[in-house]
């Protein structure tokens, strides 16, 4: 199962829509969640603490999430907070089947 994100993530109600949309796919007892973020622009301190949160609703339901497609510009945001390196990469092409 899968998502992609897009835009820019840097308010709180950007948060709380991205956090409520990956509850909704991680209800469903998926083993393994996919997100696309090829088209994300920015992940400021909101965006990443929705990433973070996230994260620990998967650890908790016991599944696996793949972080694809950050841009470099993205990845240097993750980078300064040490997001980054808790992150699973994967990628591109061993997903496309997990998205609707």
């Amino acid at each position: 199962m899968g998502m992609r994100l897009q835009g820019r993530c840097c308010t709180p109600m950007d948060a709380v829509y991205l956090v409520d949309r990956a509850q909704q796919l991680l209800r469903r007892c998926v083993s393994t969640l996919w997100i696309d973020c090829q088209q994300v622009q920015v992940l400021d301190r909101c965006g990443q603490a929705a990433i973070l949160q996230i994260e620990r609703l998967a650890a908790q339901a016991r599944i696996v999430v793949y972080w694809q497609g950050f841009s470099e510009s993205v990845v240097q945001q993750l980078s300064e907070t040490g997001l980054y390196l808790l992150l699973r990469h994967s990628p591109m092409a061993r997903r496309e089947k997990y998205f609707d």
